[in-house]
């Protein structure tokens, strides 16, 4: 996927001109920098930080824990997510259940799941899947459920059964909105796994600003968050470089490739 270069252009300035603003806010005396430090301050403890190696490897178990989650969330819902839409019978049974548990923030499941699996790897796996599972779940719902009719009869009309009617018919027109889900709950899983990181780890992003926090390290904490948002940024890229390249058709009726 190429980026016009007005798009590069464009960011770029977007970039300099909020960074060069910082540096210049904490240096004016208009504020304390120590709360707020500079950019340069903060490239600097995190080039400190990745020289020690100590960077790496908190950024390692954050990918992993997120990497985990996300899949293991994402695969159940989307395969729970066709079997309610195609069976009005399990829709019936379970959904009121889901519809209850979906009202929850996964946040609130942060010192059950640290209760019931401690603070290693499983609980913040856990954490992760359960806040990826809803978002992704009702867009496959909503997309496998809204197909057209119209595909649906032209498919059995040309002697697609049950299973080839879902795999060439009813899951393609539901991608755009299975895709959509998916791309929320990769933001979702960030988030969630900062705050399983806080409340109790012993590496991880998340943990790195805690322990930045505790021994008042404050330009540390912002290369934590710094660090955050361009996991994000770049996640959210490669999501949708990985989209267009597995599914050159994807939006090319926007003209966008």
């Amino acid at each position: 996927m190429r980026l016009p270069a007005r798009s590069v252009f464009l960011g770029s300035l977007g970039a300099l001109a909020f960074f060069g603003g910082w540096e210049a806010l904490s240096h004016s005396g208009l504020v304390n920098p120590i709360m707020l430090p500079a950019p340069s301050l903060v490239v600097r403890s995190g080039a400190e930080l990745l020289g020690s190696g100590e960077l790496a490897r908190h950024l390692a178990a954050s990918l992993w824990r997120a990497a985990l989650g996300f899949v293991s969330g994402a695969l159940l819902a989307i395969g729970l997510g066709i079997a309610m839409a195609r069976s009005a019978g399990l829709y019936d049974l379970i959904n009121p259940l889901v519809q209850m548990f979906r009202a929850i923030p996964s946040l609130a499941f942060v010192p059950i799941a640290i209760f019931w699996f401690g603070i290693g790897e499983t609980s913040k796996i856990f954490l992760v899947a359960w806040g990826v599972f809803f978002p992704v779940w009702v867009n496959t719902y909503i997309g496998v459920r809204d197909t057209s009719p119209l595909l649906l009869r032209a498919g059995a009309s040309l002697g697609a059964g049950n299973w080839r009617l879902l795999a060439f018919v009813v899951l393609p027109a539901a991608l755009p909105l299975i895709l959509a889900g998916l791309r929320v709950g990769l933001s979702i899983a960030l988030v969630v796994l900062v705050a399983a990181e806080l409340a109790g780890a012993a590496f991880g992003v998340g943990y790195l600003i805690q322990m930045s926090q505790t021994v008042f390290r404050v330009d540390q904490m912002f290369v934590g968050l710094v660090v955050l948002g361009m996991m994000g940024y770049l996640a959210d890229f490669l999501f949708e470089w990985a989209v267009r390249t597995l599914l050159p058709w994807y939006g090319a009726e926007r003209g966008r490739g």
